[in-house]
């Protein structure tokens, strides 16, 4: 199967590519990028895969929305994780304002969501997955993205940018999530667990 991902995101498309190993994957187009004004995780995935979906009518596309929810932080960053920081806020800058925010805090349980949302034909298909951990006290390890130097799944030792592709793949949110739309797609995706 060909699928499109709607991202402008070259790490969550890397990322995303490796899931979904049973799939034909290519990427939107450059600069790829519509305002994402839902105000949750669904509505934001569902828009990327309906603004792809203007540009490629006969492709079937798979867009995702991913959220760090921190309790102490009224779930705070949320659907703005990607932007916490401000527009154009780096990694790096969305990690230190969340750290800086949770200092003091003793309660750093968070989770991270993932949604995907594929349109293939006429059909919508939703996959969804979680991952329950804590945000560490300092950045830690070299890679990952985004907020993986501060997050801590539950039971593990290592953040999520200190363990191998593998590892993360094995429980992360999107790796979940990945797995059960593969599922509905009826493609091979990365089984390494469920």
């Amino acid at each position: 199967m060909r699928l499109l991902l709607a991202t402008g995101n070259t790490d969550k498309a890397a990322e995303l590519e490796r899931l979904l190993a049973g799939a034909d994957v290519g990427v939107a187009p450059e600069g790829f990028d519509p305002e994402e004004t839902g105000a949750t995780l669904f509505q934001n995935a569902l828009i990327k895969a309906e603004a792809l979906r203007e540009l490629a009518p006969d492709a079937a596309v798979l867009a995702d929305d991913t959220g760090l929810v921190v309790h102490a932080l009224d779930g705070r960053p949320g659907v703005y994780s990607s932007r916490y920081a401000g527009p154009g806020a780096t990694y790096e800058d969305n990690c230190n304002k969340l750290l800086g925010e949770l200092e003091g805090k003793t309660d750093r349980s968070a989770a991270f969501v993932s949604v995907l949302v594929a349109l293939v034909g006429d059909s919508m298909l939703v996959g969804e997955g979680s991952c329950p951990g804590v945000i560490s006290e300092a950045a830690r390890g070299e890679g990952g993205f985004g907020y993986d130097p501060v997050f801590v799944p539950l039971g593990e030792r290592k953040s999520m940018a200190e363990m191998t592709r593998d590892e993360k793949g094995a429980i992360s949110h999107r790796g979940r999530a990945a797995r059960r739309i593969a599922a509905l797609l009826g493609i091979d995706g990365d089984r390494t667990s469920s």
